[in-house]
């Protein structure tokens, strides 16, 4: 059934995004471990927000079948959520082992608690390669809001995706042994007759 009345909000937005830059005053207001609906993909997501608009930055269980590219990846990932975390608990306290990535998420999340509410920080946001705002892949990407505006870290870099990009749009063209200007295949154009 389909019911369309006054009650039907059109023309107002159901969220907000952090737009692409560098943020100030920005919270850290959650962090979870999740499970795709399929069961075969994990990630840990922490959602950020300033004045109602929202961010949110996952990191999906590295995968790869050569060894030593998995652990490149892992190893990434273990900097940026390090990154992340220690803005709101001391480096000493973020120091663990886990045998499997729900483990180290799990073990994330318990560490960090409740330690980051209230706390807001300075974060820099880009568009993904699939044009998602987003947090940069590497570091860094966040800091304290003690850190004063002239020894920030943060800052815009040539290699920082700040635009949209469309995706290539191939042109229609003409098949030369399609029929033209309603002549067949091999014969001579009308308009090119002497008389």
């Amino acid at each position: 059934m389909y019911k369309v009345d006054k009650s039907v909000k059109s023309e107002a937005r159901a969220t907000n995004f952090l737009d692409v830059g560098i943020h100030e005053d920005v919270e850290l207001v959650g962090v979870e471990y999740k499970v795709s609906p399929e069961g075969n993909n994990e990630f840990i997501v922490f959602h950020f927000e300033k004045d109602g608009k929202k961010l949110s930055h996952t990191e999906w269980k590295p995968r790869d079948v050569d060894p030593e590219k998995l652990e490149n990846k892992q190893a990434n990932q273990i900097k940026r959520i390090k990154h992340i975390v220690t803005k709101y608990i001391s480096e000493d306290v973020f120091v663990f082992e886990a045998a499997d990535f729900k483990g180290f998420c799990d073990s994330t999340i318990n560490l960090l608690g409740t330690n980051y509410v209230g706390k807001k920080v300075r974060l820099k946001v880009v568009y993904s390669f699939n044009n998602y705002t987003s947090l940069p892949n590497y570091v860094p990407f966040i800091e304290k809001m003690d850190t004063p505006v002239e020894k920030t870290k943060l800052e815009i870099l040539s290699i920082d995706k700040m635009t949209k990009t469309q995706a290539d749009v191939e042109k229609p063209q003409s098949n030369p042994f399609n029929p033209t200007n309603g002549t067949k295949s091999g014969d001579k154009d009308p308009s090119d007759l002497p008389f």
